[in-house]
C-alpha cells in the first residue's frame, strides 16, 4: 500500500495530486490499453467462430462416406466361401458360387541337410537367374554358396517371387526352397529360371516353362544354358497358378486375385474357398444408422457454430448497470458469414433437379426452430433414404449427371456454375489429346485438352470445372449443386486467406494491436517524463513556500 505524505509547506498530498494529472493525461494511453485487450477478446471470439466453420465443413466432408455406407448380410453366416463390404453400392441381392480360387505358382526344391551348409553349390560356377513380374530376367552369382545365400539373393534380385526355407521336420534333408510367386492367378510370368539340375532337352514344349504357370523353372528358349556346377541332386516339383472362377448372379467370371473389386460397383468380393455346391446369397443395403448419425452430426456442429456466435456477440451488465460490450457484438461481417451458411444449408439445390422432389434439406426432415437452431425429423429422413439415396447425396455435393458415355464430371470449385451444359466432343484419343465443345448459357466454349479432360477456362461460367473424355459424341451435363456442398464452399471462402474472410479480419487486429502496443510505448514514456517535471516542480513550490513561511515567521518576532 502506497503512503502519501503531505506538503510540508503547503499542506497538500502532492503524490496524489501528480497521480491525479497523470492519469487524466494517460486517459489517451489507458484506452488504447483497453483497446488492445478487446481486441484480444476478439481474436479468441473469430479463432473459435474459424473453429465451429471448419468443424462444420469436416462434417459436411464425412457425410459422403456416412450416406455411402451399406450393411452387407450373407447366407454364408460363417464367411466360409466369400464374403463382401460394400461402400456406395446399390443396394439388393448378389448371388455368388465360387467354384475355384486363385493360387500362387510355386516352386519346391528338394530338400538339404544343412542349409547353411556352403557344400551344397559348387564355388566356382553358381550362377543363376530369376524372371521378375515385368518379364525382365535378372542374373546374379553367389556370394554366399548355402541354400540360404540362394535364397537371401533371390529375394535381394527384385523379381516377382518369393524365396523361403521351410523345414519339413522329416528325413535327412528336409530343409526345402520354397519359390512362391508374389501375385495369384495364371499369366504372371513370375518365376525361377535355371534352377535345377533337371533336363530340359526341349524347353518350349516342357510343361514348366509354359506361359500360364505362376512359376517357371528350367531355362528360357535361346536365353540361357543350363546351370552349371550345382551338386546334390536339387530337383523341382511344381503347384501351377490357378485363376479364381466364380458365378455372379448367374454369369461366370475369372479373377487372377481373390479380392474382386470390379465385378460389381461398391462391392469388394472375398473369395475364401473353393468347391462351393450352393450358392451364397450377399443383401446390400443402405446403412440408415451411419447415414443418419452423419446427418445429425452435420446439425450438431451447425448448432455449435451458431451458439459461438450467440456467446461472442450477446453484451452482458456489470454489477453497477454497466454494458459490457461483446467481442463480436455489432459485427455485421460474422453475422452475415452464419447467415449465408445457414441459407446455404438449408435452401434448394441449384441445378436442374432430374424430377425428384428430394431438394432441399427440408424434404430430409431438416427444420429450423423458433431459436434459429436446426433438428432432425429421423423418420423422414430416412424415408427419403429409401426413396431415392441418389438424390439425398446430391443434396451435399457437386454432382454431374451425363446423357452420354463420352463425358463424365471429373472436378469442380466453387466459381463453377450449375445448369446444363452441352457437349460435343469432336476429337478423342484415350488418356491423350482431346477437342470439343461445350456450351452454357447460349455461349459456346471450344476447348482442347491432354490426359483425356477438358477444362472449363477461368473467367467464365465452366471456371474449374473438369471433364473426363471417354470417346466422341454429344449429350448434355447436368451440373447440381447441393445445400451441403454450397455450405462447404462458403466456409472455405471465408476461411481463405483473402480479403473479407476470417483471416483478414485476424490479420488487421494483430497489425491494430501491434501499432497500438507501439504507441502505448510511447505514451507511456510520456507520462514518466511528465511524472518526473511535475515531481520537480512540486517539490519546488514546496520549497518556496516553506522559504516564505519562514522569512513571514521572522518578521513576526520583530
Amino acid at each position: 500500500m502506497a503512503i502519501s505524505f503531505q506538503g510540508i509547506g503547503t499542506g497538500v498530498q502532492t503524490d496524489q495530486l501528480v497521480a491525479a494529472i497523470l492519469a487524466q493525461e494517460g486517459q489517451s494511453v489507458q484506452r488504447m490499453v483497453d483497446k488492445q485487450a478487446f481486441n484480444k477478446m476478439r481474436t479468441t471470439a473469430l479463432q473459435s467462430f474459424r473453429k465451429g466453420m471448419d468443424d462444420l465443413s469436416t462434417s459436411l466432408a464425412a457425410i459422403q462416406d456416412r450416406l455411402n455406407a451399406r450393411t452387407v448380410t450373407s447366407t454364408d453366416t460363417n464367411s466360409v466361401y466369400v464374403s463382401a463390404t460394400a461402400s456406395g453400392a446399390a443396394a439388393g441381392n448378389y448371388d455368388l458360387n465360387v467354384a475355384q480360387v486363385a493360387t500362387r505358382g510355386r516352386v519346391v526344391v528338394d530338400g538339404v541337410a544343412d542349409p547353411a551348409s556352403t557344400s551344397t553349390f559348387d564355388l566356382a560356377n553358381s550362377s543363376f537367374a530369376v524372371q521378375g513380374t515385368d518379364g525382365v530376367t535378372k542374373t546374379f552369382t553367389l556370394t554366399n554358396y548355402s541354400l540360404n545365400g540362394l535364397r537371401d539373393a533371390i529375394n535381394a534380385s527384385g523379381a516377382g517371387v518369393t524365396a523361403a526355407i521351410v523345414n519339413t521336420g522329416t528325413g535327412a534333408t528336409p530343409y526345402q526352397l520354397v519359390l512362391s510367386a508374389k501375385d495369384t492367378g495364371t499369366g504372371t510370368t513370375t518365376g525361377l529360371v535355371s534352377l535345377a539340375s533337371i533336363d530340359l532337352a526341349d524347353p518350349t514344349t516342357t510343361k514348366t516353362t509354359d506361359a500360364p504357370l505362376g512359376i517357371k523353372a528350367g531355362a528360357i528358349t535361346g536365353t540361357f544354358a543350363e546351370p552349371t556346377g550345382i551338386s546334390g541332386g536339387l530337383t523341382n516339383s511344381l503347384d501351377l497358378a490357378k485363376d479364381a472362377i466364380f458365378t455372379l448372379n448367374g454369369i461366370q467370371l475369372t479373377r487372377k486375385t481373390n479380392v474382386v473389386t470390379d465385378a460389381a460397383d461398391g462391392i469388394t468380393f472375398t473369395l475364401k474357398q473353393g468347391g462351393q455346391t450352393g450358392t451364397t446369397t450377399l443383401t446390400v443395403a443402405q446403412d440408415k444408422t451411419i447415414a443418419t448419425s452423419g446427418l445429425q452430426d452435420v446439425i450438431a456442429k451447425f448448432n455449435a457454430l451458431k451458439k459461438i456466435y450467440k456467446d461472442a456477440s450477446t453484451s452482458l451488465k456489470s454489477s453497477d448497470g454497466a454494458i459490457i460490450k461483446a467481442p463480436l457484438a455489432g459485427d455485421e461481417t460474422v453475422r452475415s458469414f452464419l447467415a449465408q451458411i445457414q441459407s446455404a444449408l438449408t435452401g434448394q439445390l441449384s441445378g436442374p433437379s432430374g424430377g425428384t422432389t428430394i431438394t432441399s434439406a427440408a424434404s430430409l426432415g431438416v427444420s429450423t426452430g423458433a431459436d434459429g437452431n436446426l433438428s432432425l425429423n429421423v423418420s423422414t429422413f430416412q424415408a427419403a433414404l429409401e426413396k431415392d439415396p441418389k438424390a439425398v447425396q446430391n443434396l451435399f455435393t457437386f454432382n454431374g449427371s451425363s446423357s452420354s458415355g463420352a463425358v463424365t464430371l471429373k472436378e469442380s470449385t466453387s466459381k463453377t456454375s450449375t445448369g446444363a451444359v452441352t457437349f460435343n466432343i469432336t476429337s478423342y484419343v484415350s488418356g491423350g489429346a482431346v477437342a470439343g465443345t461445350l456450351t452454357y448459357g447460349g455461349t459456346e466454349y471450344s476447348l482442347t485438352g491432354t490426359n483425356g479432360t477438358l477444362t472449363g477456362e477461368a473467367g467464365t461460367p465452366l471456371e474449374g470445372l473438369t471433364i473426363s473424355v471417354l470417346g466422341t459424341g454429344t449429350g448434355t451435363l447436368n451440373l447440381t449443386r447441393g445445400g451441403g456442398q454450397a455450405a462447404r464452399d462458403l466456409v472455405a471462402q471465408f476461411t481463405s486467406p483473402g480479403v473479407g474472410g476470417i483471416q483478414a479480419a485476424l490479420t488487421n487486429i494483430e497489425n491494430q494491436n501491434k501499432a497500438l502496443s507501439e504507441q502505448v510505448i510511447q505514451g507511456q514514456a510520456r507520462l514518466a517524463r511528465r511524472k518526473i517535471v511535475l515531481v520537480a516542480k512540486f517539490s519546488k513550490m514546496e520549497t518556496a513556500v516553506a522559504q516564505m513561511k519562514a522569512a513571514v515567521g521572522g518578521l513576526s518576532g520583530l
